[in-house]
């Protein structure tokens, strides 16, 4: 969710397609930005306060439960970008430590100071009505990123404010593992082996859900979300190794993500219409493979990009990591404070809290972005990559 958007070598190929001057190319790496990509995270991110905010309440909006397509999508994106940075970068003689310590700047400061805040509010609150009863989780399991783990082993979310944080549990999982996947395999053996990583992932996700160990997130564990985030990494492969004339398919990619979501809402048709089998094993993988065939469109300059390089996108995509880690603990803190609750919108009076904790959200995320994450991570930055 948090790594730099950057922008590839032929990003003008879309665009010239569609009959229109392409921009010169250079050697752009991967610390120059596509404004698109911040828009799509930012895009994300309000799709998650949708969801969380007016879906998934007990008096919510079915059609609002979209945050499920933002995770997939934060997920392949954070491959795509992962996959860029250790291709360019892997044979500088101090890349891992680098690479080590730039994600540790960007993401570490803002993760621990809203979850350290969180666990002493939950504590300090205690066992009020207006708190969710779910089984907590070991306060360690958050701070070492493993609380993926107890969610499947307990089929619970742990403490409800703190729920989304499997998801960057997983991420940092991915990260601590992405570099060497690529620095052990010979390049032309890259693909074939994420190919292969994604086949088997699919396939203990299949295992894991027919069997019911997997009812709660399919892909909350590594192993069985491997197709989703090398979907990204896969991409990164194909955009960089710069074989492929995507001008020749520049159709084909942009249906790509039209098909996947339809194949996605037929095999939920299979299960009834609700989540079940068909849509937790087939779900991620299709909509991984349109998440990436989408990114590439705006990576090659499509005519689709130029709607998410807007200034209220892109600054959502830039305060993104603190809106994801604290949206749920202002929201319910502002239900259970203002009127005795749980967050819901059945009511005047909830549907007004519940609008009003958007804004509080978003300066809240601001003022964490401005103060933490980005001194921070361009303190990271001072560490240069050693050719």
């Amino acid at each position: 969710m948090t790594l730099q958007t950057s922008v590839g070598v032929g990003a003008e190929d879309f665009v010239a397609d569609e009959g229109l001057a392409p921009r010169p190319k250079t050697s752009a790496k991967s610390d120059i930005r596509i404004p698109a990509l911040d828009g799509l995270r930012g895009l994300m991110t309000l799709f998650v306060i949708l969801s969380h905010f007016y879906g998934e309440v007990p008096h919510g909006f079915g059609y609002a439960c979209v945050g499920w397509t933002a995770v997939l999508v934060f997920f392949v994106l954070s491959g795509y970008l992962v996959g860029r940075l250790i291709i360019e970068k892997m044979d500088s003689s101090n890349f891992l430590s680098v690479f080590y310590l730039r994600r540790v700047c960007r993401t570490f400061p803002t993760y621990f100071a809203a979850t350290l805040v969180i666990l002493g509010l939950l504590w300090v609150i205690g066992d009020v009505k207006w708190l969710d009863r779910d089984p907590k989780f070991p306060v360690w399991s958050y701070l070492i990123f493993v609380q993926n783990y107890f969610l499947v082993q307990m089929e619970s979310p742990g403490a409800h404010w703190l729920s989304p944080t499997w998801t960057l549990a997983l991420e940092e999982q991915f990260y601590l593992v992405a570099p060497f996947l690529l620095m052990l395999t010979p390049r032309r053996a890259w693909l074939p082996l994420m190919i292969g990583l994604s086949l088997l992932g699919l396939g203990l996700r299949c295992g894991g859900v027919l069997r019911g160990d997997l009812s709660l997130a399919p892909v909350a564990l590594l192993p069985t979300s491997a197709d989703v985030l090398l979907a990204g990494m896969i991409l990164a492969v194909l955009v960089k190794d710069d074989v492929i004339d995507w001008n020749k398919y520049s159709l084909h990619v942009r249906m790509t993500p039209i098909i996947c979501m339809l194949l996605t809402f037929v095999a939920q048709r299979f299960d009834g219409g609700v989540v079940g089998p068909r849509f937790e094993i087939l779900g991620p993988f299709l909509m991984s493979i349109g998440a990436a065939a989408f990114i590439l469109t705006l990576v090659k300059g499509a005519p689709e990009a130029p709607r998410f390089e807007g200034r209220v996108l892109r600054f959502f995509g830039q305060i993104s990591y603190s809106v994801y880690l604290t949206h749920l603990a202002v929201l319910g803190l502002m239900h259970g404070l203002i009127l005795g609750s749980l967050p819901d919108i059945s009511t005047p009076a909830q549907i007004a809290v519940t609008t009003a904790a958007f804004p509080v959200t978003v300066l809240l995320s601001w003022i964490m972005t401005k103060v933490l994450e980005e001194p921070i991570t361009e303190w990271g930055r001072r560490h240069r990559w050693v050719s």
